[in-house]
């Protein structure tokens, strides 16, 4: 199914070697391993409860603000549960058992998103090769934003700081009900050449699908205090605050005004080796945000997360301190922003420049 299309450089130091050996020394003396400890296993559980607790308070309140408060809240908390337990399963890392692995993502597939494409867009084109044009499909979905300095410029592009706030509201709507099936019929999506997909992933695509829609809309259409126009509009206030999560925890990282879109030569050959790669183009933030550190699964230490993906998020903070001790023992760059607030910012000052054409 997969064909590899872009190559880095051998490794050109003892950079990765010593930080691989530094940050596998501290996880023998935590006694989980790479895997989840209790802390990640409460955090679950209490993000799957609320998410239940809201869903039961819309199905059940007493009056229609209660009913939709508990919708709009499953929003945000299906994103919590998605970036702080069901990603942490697509990477192997929640237990050694394959059988725990996969039932936690199948929590993507409850919340109505697909993990199968997910995975194979996030795990397998991602990291392999974040911020590289034609080759992470995570950054390249919508020819309205232009993300990447070198892809086509459009003259809608020079309003693009304006107009995108409005279009990542509709970011989870676009994931859910359009993205995971327009990925279905595509031929390569990223780096991702694709043959043909296993007949029973479709089958699970429909069903989960179908099932989300009907515990969301139809059930609560016969049992919540909910008109059916205040259930629409509650599905959408639902996934507008949805989607202001996702975009709040996944746009710092990657797309700022300063992060690197580096392209490969015409041979595809990539300049730098595959751990300086994810040094050059991942970005850390608000790294001792305790409430941060909490919520946001270890995304805000994603360099720590591209180098060790096959490590649970909860083991982050520790490894960005290694991170950050190793990379200056190299003299390599460690891109880190301290204010939360900037580091969003930024990624609309990228819009805004990337809107604009070059001129000599």
């Amino acid at each position: 199914m997969m064909k590899q299309d872009v190559f880095y450089q051998d490794e050109p130091d003892q950079f990765y070697a010593t930080i691989r050996k530094r940050v596998y020394d501290y996880l023998n003396t935590t006694g989980y391993g790479r895997f989840a400890n209790p802390f990640f296993f409460i955090k679950a559980a209490l993000l799957i409860s609320l998410y239940l607790s809201c869903y039961l308070m819309l199905i059940f309140a007493a009056n229609e603000g209660l009913a939709l408060a508990g919708m709009i809240l499953m929003g945000p908390l299906a994103i919590l549960i998605g970036i702080n337990v069901a990603h942490d399963a697509a990477h192997g890392n929640i237990s050694r058992h394959r059988i725990v692995n996969s039932s936690f993502q199948l929590l993507f597939d409850l919340l109505g998103a697909n993990s199968y494409m997910w995975k194979k867009r996030h795990v397998f084109s991602h990291h392999e090769f974040p911020n590289i044009l034609d080759q992470d499909a995570d950054l390249k979905q919508n020819p309205m934003v232009r993300i990447f300095p070198g892809s086509e410029l459009k003259k809608a592009h020079r309003y693009q700081y304006l107009y995108a706030p409005f279009l990542y509201l509709f970011y989870t709507i676009n994931w859910l009900f359009v993205r995971d099936w327009q990925d279905y019929t595509e031929k390569k999506i990223g780096s991702l050449n694709i043959d043909k997909h296993p007949l029973a992933e479709y089958m699970k695509l429909v069903f989960f699908k179908l099932f989300y829609v009907s515990y969301l809309l139809v059930i609560p259409a016969l049992y919540s205090p909910l008109s059916a126009g205040e259930l629409v509009l509650g599905f959408l206030a639902m996934n507008f605050a949805a989607s202001l999560l996702i975009t709040l925890a996944l746009i710092p990282s990657h797309v700022a005004e300063n992060s690197l879109f580096l392209l490969p030569n015409e041979d595809g050959k990539m300049a730098h080796s595959w751990s300086h790669h994810q040094l050059l183009s991942v970005i850390d933030f608000a790294t001792a945000n305790v409430f941060l550190n909490f919520f946001f699964g270890g995304f805000n230490h994603h360099i720590a997360h591209h180098l060790f993906p096959e490590i649970c998020h909860a083991h982050c903070v520790p490894i960005t301190r290694i991170v950050k001790q190793t990379t200056e023992e190299f003299n390599l760059p460690y891109h880190h922003e301290n204010s939360f607030l900037n580091a969003y910012s930024s990624h609309f000052q990228l819009l805004k420049n990337n809107g604009k054409a070059i001129t000599a």
